[in-house]
């Protein structure tokens, strides 16, 4: 298919014809694969120099009949944007992505749930090397809960060209976030959103200060319930407390139940805090409007 720019394939198996019906598209731009669920191929090669944005979907409905875990390839030196949406992926082995600028990441990485040998430690560990070059970083909850276990490791490597990162944190896990913000050392623009649980603990205590809070960090938009109690105001209280550049922190407008809760009571909350940086402006996005 020598035209062919854009392709979306769905309920698709992963076979060897796959591979080459990819291969014998010289100028694909963009490929977006749903897999078929009760797919048994293990394997699928995407190699392509053309192709700038891939996407594998999630299976529908969180189907999850096929137990066959699958191994994913890819090889594309002009890929920019790269989505990862499969659980069923236990292994995706990556190279020569020089050229990436975003990618998104929403996947358990199984390989290494209940195992821990050192050749899966390297396949997880080689992965996230291969895409340290990205600048944009989009992470889902159970992927932040999966590279919290690794970095424990200390397999996790320095993203030292990323500048922006979207993150959800559940709150048992906001204890990790300076090590996890440690591998971004020139981040810029953080977007966090924080889901609180019932049983959240209230000795809670962030004390570790990374490079990329004390010195680049310039935004941070925080997405959460803020209920005004001193335990859910860390993250808040935090990046106002140590972000020594910061120019705008940013309450979202799902940050906290405007039915319980006047925008008042949290601008005068918030003012309260401490603030490293002179410049900080504290803006609060309202249903409705915003300060």
């Amino acid at each position: 298919m020598p035209c062919l720019k854009f392709m979306h394939l769905e309920e698709v198996k992963w076979r060897v014809h796959l591979a080459k019906l990819i291969s014998g598209c010289p100028v694909l731009e963009e490929l977006t694969l749903l897999r078929d669920p009760e797919d048994e191929y293990k394997a699928l090669l995407v190699r392509t120099r053309s192709l700038k944005r891939f996407r594998v979907l999630p299976l529908r409905n969180g189907y999850v009949r096929s137990r066959v875990k699958c191994t994913l390839e890819i090889d594309a030196p002009g890929l920019e944007h790269m989505s990862l949406g499969d659980d069923q992926i236990c292994s995706i082995v990556v190279k020569n992505l020089t050229c990436l600028l975003v990618v998104k990441l929403d996947v358990k990485f199984r390989v290494l749930v209940n195992t821990w040998n050192v050749s899966k430690i390297n396949v997880i560990r080689d992965f996230l090397n291969g895409i340290s070059c990205a600048r944009h970083m989009i992470v889902s909850a159970k992927t932040v809960q999966a590279l919290v276990r690794y970095s424990q490791l200390g397999m996790i490597p320095k993203f030292n060209n990323l500048s922006r990162l979207q993150a959800v944190f559940g709150s048992k896990l906001l204890q990790f976030l300076p090590a996890f913000l440690e591998c971004c050392p020139n981040l810029k623009h953080l977007i966090l959103k924080v889901v609180h649980s019932e049983e959240m603990e209230e000795g809670l205590e962030l004390a570790d200060v990374p490079r990329c809070v004390s010195s680049t960090l310039e935004c941070v938009e925080i997405q959460e319930k803020l209920e005004l109690e001193e335990g859910k105001m860390k993250a808040t209280s935090y990046f106002l407390g140590n972000s020594a550049v910061l120019k705008k922190l940013i309450l979202s407008p799902t940050a906290y139940d405007s039915r319980n809760v006047a925008e008042s009571e949290i601008w005068e909350k918030v003012n309260k805090l401490t603030k490293r940086s002179t410049r900080c402006e504290v803006i609060i996005r309202a249903h409705g409007g915003g300060r």
